[in-house]
């Protein structure tokens, strides 16, 4: 009989716990999509950067700045992961930014692009769009 194995079943089940919990599944790339279209219309240029591709980057800042003088929301905007492999993914989305400036709405329809997203460091990030 081994007089230590309570401690030593707490301290292996302890190390399981940790190694499960740093095992953690891949992010859905729609979440990426809708937290990129979120940062625009909140006009949260570090964090459209921080979700985009190195290669993205500059044009999510120009994108950023399009919406600054403006007044913008999403509006029943839904995004779908239509395509996804180990390194490349598809996102659709249906809804509109709506912009209001001088008291006019316009609208840019979601459902005519198709972002393209790389898989880097963790995280889905968005590389621009079709």
């Amino acid at each position: 009989m081994i007089k230590h194995s309570k401690p030593v079943l707490i301290l292996s089940l302890l190390f399981l716990f940790t190694f499960l919990l740093g095992c953690s599944t891949k992010s859905d790339p729609a979440q990426s999509v809708l937290e990129y279209l979120n940062s625009l219309v909140n006009q949260d240029a570090d964090r459209a950067v921080a979700v985009s591709c190195a290669d993205w980057e500059k044009q999510a800042l120009l994108e950023t700045d399009s919406f600054l003088s403006v007044e913008a929301l999403l509006n029943n905007v839904t995004c779908k992961t239509v395509m996804e492999g180990d390194t490349e993914a598809e996102v659709t989305c249906n809804g509109t930014i709506d912009m209001t400036y001088n008291e006019e709405v316009r609208s840019i329809d979601l459902s005519l692009r198709t972002y393209s997203l790389i898989y880097q460091s963790g995280e889905w990030l968005v590389c621009g769009y079709k």
